[in-house]
């Protein structure tokens, strides 16, 4: 394909779409509104998702120490720690400090003096992994240390995050692969309807000897610009609604953690773009193509 014949294209695709007038803007709609739900799940599980990991990110393993250490033991027990895979930081609770704490916090309801005549609390690393599911290695690997006495976290808890996770990222998968073969169907059968409505131009072009790729290329520039106009509209509307919800949620659920990371929403964002202009430069491609073969 040539420059001229290029341009030839790009000027009969506008003509086109200017002579398609209502079916166009009713395709441009229609692959906006499927792009924006399409968006709107992506953006649901990815953030479902995000909750999941920030919830078990904030969960700690507790490793007691099986004697009193000192500073520069409790220094190099915490370097040692660290050095874990999938241990994300590490801290030391001297026991006097956790036993001033236990104090203030139960003090005032319990007789703690006399129940206890010395501090029966341990020296304790707390140690954060980067993701729930690794909890149960972290631990092991924690226990082997021949300062630690007894390692505990919660079995329950990080099992079910664990399930949580997998079960968002599966069922967020499904719900994507079949909203978007869905919104292929939608755009593909939308795309048709502008091209039988101008099966007679198709016809006259075949009847003066027009190749089968120079009737098509006018088409799927036609596709190809209504998706970015339709997947554009999308992007569009799915951002300002997201902002608006992020707002809102920061002024009255701010402990949620609702995805903001700039560089993943871009990425959500190009998705939806690259869908709308794949849906719609295929379904104008396999639309004509089938009018093509029909006329044979």
């Amino acid at each position: 394909m040539n420059v001229s014949s290029l341009e030839f294209f790009i000027l009969e695709a506008f003509r086109g779409l200017r002579r398609s007038g209502l079916l166009a803007g009713v395709a441009v709609g229609i692959v906006t509104v499927s792009l924006w739900i399409f968006g709107a799940f992506l953006l649901v599980t990815m953030n479902i998702n995000n909750l999941v990991h920030s919830v078990g990110s904030r969960l700690e393993i507790s490793a007691y120490a099986n004697d009193a250490v000192t500073l520069q033991e409790a220094s190099e027990v915490q370097i040692a720690l660290s050095k874990i895979h999938h241990v994300s930081s590490v801290s030391f609770v001297s026991r006097g400090e956790a036993w001033e704490k236990f104090q203030g916090e139960f003090g005032g309801r319990l007789a703690l003096g006399e129940a206890f005549r010395n501090n029966p609390l341990p020296d304790t690393f707390m140690v954060q992994v980067s993701a729930p599911e690794h909890m149960e290695t972290v631990a092991r690997a924690v226990a082997q240390h021949n300062k630690i006495d007894e390692v505990r976290y919660s079995n329950q808890m990080v099992e079910q995050l664990t399930r949580l996770s997998d079960l968002v990222q599966l069922g967020g998968a499904a719900l994507v692969l079949l909203f978007g073969f869905a919104t292929l169907l939608i755009v593909v059968n939308t795309i048709r309807l502008t091209v039988i409505a101008r099966e007679a131009d198709i016809s006259i072009m075949r009847l003066v000897g027009a190749t089968r790729s120079f009737i098509q290329w006018p088409f799927v520039l036609e596709g190809l610009i209504l998706g970015l106009f339709g997947g554009g509209a999308a992007v569009f509307l799915l951002r300002l609604g997201y902002q608006f919800l992020l707002g809102k949620a920061g002024e009255t659920l701010p402990f949620l953690p609702l995805l903001r990371n700039p560089t993943e929403l871009v990425m959500i964002y190009l998705v939806v773009m690259l869908s709308a202009i794949l849906l719609t430069t295929a379904g104008a491609y396999f639309s004509v193509r089938r009018t093509l073969e029909r006329e044979a």
